[in-house]
């Protein structure tokens, strides 16, 4: 995998067969080079008009939760069917914002969870 010196174009050469940890490992380095490359990553996701970029979408994923914890942050861990594990590092104000959030959602009469969400 090459970078143009403008970072608009990637040159890629694959002709090979690859297994299921090759293709996630493939993955990992063309999202590693997509964060290299301009534009940046649209600041939005695709909405209901349409407006914005399409995205994966997956429903309940398996999260985990990294322990001990570092500091202030916490690093979330989100399982994806396609991608496979990617990892968040939650400033304290984004923390709160997303306890506020699913704080905001639930109700009382809200049904208990049937299983636990899994930490690791």
């Amino acid at each position: 995998m090459q970078l143009s010196d403008d970072r608009t174009q990637a040159t890629l050469a694959i002709n090979k067969t690859l297994t299921a940890p090759e293709i996630e490992s493939l993955i990992r380095e063309l999202a590693t080079l997509r964060s290299q490359m301009a534009p940046e990553v649209a600041p939005a996701p695709q909405d209901s008009n349409g407006n914005g970029v399409p995205v994966m979408s997956q429903d309940n994923p398996t999260i985990a939760i990294q322990y001990p914890l570092e500091a202030e942050h916490v690093t979330i861990y989100l399982r994806s069917i396609g991608l496979g594990w990617t990892a968040w590092r939650l400033h304290p104000d984004t923390q709160r914002a997303l306890a506020e959030f699913f704080n905001s959602r639930l109700t009382q009469n809200a049904p208990a969870q049937s299983k636990p969400i899994p930490f690791r």
